[in-house]
């Protein structure tokens, strides 16, 4: 048994020393010269973020080895981008890279935008090891934050040659939901509309603070909508400005959704004093009093009367 694993484990030495140097003679050299291209997609489930501005920073050059070195300025830095085997190793060196890029405002080796599908594409790269900037995407779901990454071009393929037009697709690493906030003027004026004004004047009030002034009328529905992070606990208010001589106006409140009551003055009926009861029987009630006054009289005189016999 001894014998035969010893011969096994020759003839495994043998195959790495003889095929071995035939697969890496095979394998395509790498290019430092070849032209290069990233195509990044910046999406999170069914959304896509347009308009997104994008850097990336080149940070070493590649040799037709394999490796890479660091370029000016990084290489005066104190980074080591070698012996790195860990995907966490790489995402410290990204923040490190960052922190040196946003300390000495270094300008980006290429920027651009993303499209409505939320994609961009740099074109015409020169080989070499890339930072991908972070970038906060916002719409009225939520704010997203893409974290900066790196990025090899070209990419080493398992089959021992390099594709040089790489495809990533950046992972979206938090995400704050938003609430909506909703302003809307309602009239209870029929047959008055005339004299309600071609636009309102809506002041938005945040912790007591003037947040913006927004003007409400028929082009935007009479009503506006603000979205504001759920880690932001602020209290909210809205006053109507310069409202018309002809209205009287009531602010409504539930849970996020702010309305604007204006109520012309001549549908409301205001009483000249106060109404305790009903008086609209009240001369039948005097009737019926002195009717009963008068019974009362002719049975005492009856009573009386009837006593003396």
């Amino acid at each position: 048994m001894r014998k035969q694993i010893t011969l096994f484990l020759c003839w495994v030495i043998f195959c790495m020393a003889v095929f071995c140097p035939i697969y890496i003679q095979a394998a395509t050299p790498l290019d430092p010269s070849a032209d290069a291209s990233l195509t990044l997609h910046y999406q999170k489930e069914d959304q896509m973020f347009s308009d997104l501005p994008i850097s990336i920073y080149r940070v070493a050059e590649a040799f037709s080895d394999g490796t890479f070195e660091l370029i000016e300025p990084f290489s005066s830095y104190p980074i080591n981008i070698h012996d790195i085997t860990m995907q966490e190793q790489w995402k410290n060196t990204a923040v490190t890279l960052s922190s040196y890029i946003v300390a000495n405002q270094l300008m980006p080796y290429r920027e651009a935008t993303t499209n409505d599908a939320g994609t961009v594409v740099f074109e015409h790269l020169e080989t070499g090891l890339y930072l991908v900037s972070e970038v906060v995407a916002e719409n009225n779901s939520g704010t997203y934050v893409f974290n900066q990454f790196m990025v090899y071009l070209p990419i080493p393929q398992p089959d021992g040659s390099f594709d040089y037009d790489v495809e990533a697709k950046p992972k979206c690493v938090d995400y704050v939901p938003k609430t909506e906030y909703r302003v809307t003027k309602l009239w209870q004026d029929a047959g008055k509309q005339t004299d309600r004004p071609e636009e309102i004047t809506v002041d938005i009030y945040k912790d007591g603070e003037l947040w913006e002034t927004q003007i409400l009328g028929a082009s935007n529905n009479w009503s506006y909508v603000w979205y504001v992070s759920d880690e932001e606990q602020s209290n909210w208010a809205v006053v109507e400005r310069s409202v018309p001589e002809e209205y009287n106006v009531t602010v409504q409140k539930n849970n996020g959704t702010f309305s604007i009551i204006n109520t012309h003055k001549s549908i409301q009926e205001i009483p000249d004093s106060p109404q305790t009861g009903d008086t609209s029987n009240i001369t039948l009630y005097i009737m019926l009093m002195c009717i009963s006054g008068i019974m009362l009289i002719i049975l005492g005189i009856y009573i009386r009367r009837h006593k003396e016999v």
